[in-house]
């Protein structure tokens, strides 16, 4: 056994002695030799070279499919980019006309002002014609129904009524010079201020006592009673007249 296994390393030695003999001696030998040993790292190389060609091809079809999306992706938004631009048309065309609107609003509203202003300066003559009839029918009224109460009350009643004028220069009454006047009704010595008046505001009942009070100072005689008659009585005039002492008469 001993004996074969050293047969073998001896032939093994001297196949290799051989073979180095060849390549330091036989140049064709030494050049196919290195042939071999460079075709089978051509081999390797055109492997990995296959293997590397093969990654990159996938890798080009990866890009590929990915452009692809790329591309989808970028007619997406030139899709939505001109629907965009149409509705930014649209948007612009509706300005215009909500423009177009606007002035026509802006023009009626100039027009509805103007009418307004004629409007309210037809009424302000108006009621201006209206309150010089008021005031001239109201002076009328006043006058026709004192005169009235006047003539019943001395005829049926035995009544004088008087109408007392002073010169208030001390403006005890209006808090300055004036002329004031006052209807006082006699009966039995008794006196009575009386005011007729279409229309009773609080200053006309302030006003009608003070002028009673003026008329007891200056003729000293006392007055009785303070009336104040009219068809028309402001609240604030019934709460001076509650106030103040004085008797309204009306139709409410």
């Amino acid at each position: 056994m001993l004996s074969l296994y050293n047969v073998s390393f001896q032939h093994l030695y001297m196949l290799k002695k051989d073979f180095l003999k060849l390549l330091k001696e036989d140049e064709e030998f030494r050049h196919a030799v290195a042939g071999l040993i460079g075709y089978e790292e051509l081999l390797e190389g055109q492997r990995e070279i296959r293997e590397e060609i093969k990654k990159l091809w996938e890798e080009v079809k990866s890009l590929r499919e990915g452009q692809e999306k790329l591309w989808e992706e970028v007619k997406s938004l030139r899709e939505g980019q001109k629907k965009l631009w149409e509705e930014v048309k649209s948007l612009r065309e509706e300005t215009i006309e909500l423009r177009k609107g606007q002035e026509k609003l802006w023009e009626e509203v100039k027009s509805l002002r103007e009418g307004q202003k004629k409007l309210w300066e037809e009424v302000r003559g108006i009621k201006t014609t209206l309150g010089a009839i008021g005031a001239r029918w109201g002076m009328m009224s006043e006058s026709a129904f004192r005169e009235t109460l006047r003539g019943l009350l001395e005829k049926d009643f035995m009544a004088k009524v008087e109408k007392w004028v002073h010169s208030d220069t001390q403006g005890y009454v209006f808090g300055y010079s004036a002329v004031v006047d006052i209807d006082i009704l006699i009966k039995n010595g008794k006196r009575i201020a009386l005011e007729v008046t279409s229309h009773a505001r609080a200053s006309d009942v302030a006003a009608l006592k003070k002028k009673a009070e003026l008329y007891e100072r200056v003729t000293g005689n006392k007055v009785d009673e303070v009336i104040i008659s009219s068809p028309f009585i402001d609240a604030s005039a019934r709460e001076a007249a509650e106030k103040l002492g004085v008797r309204v008469y009306t139709a409410a």
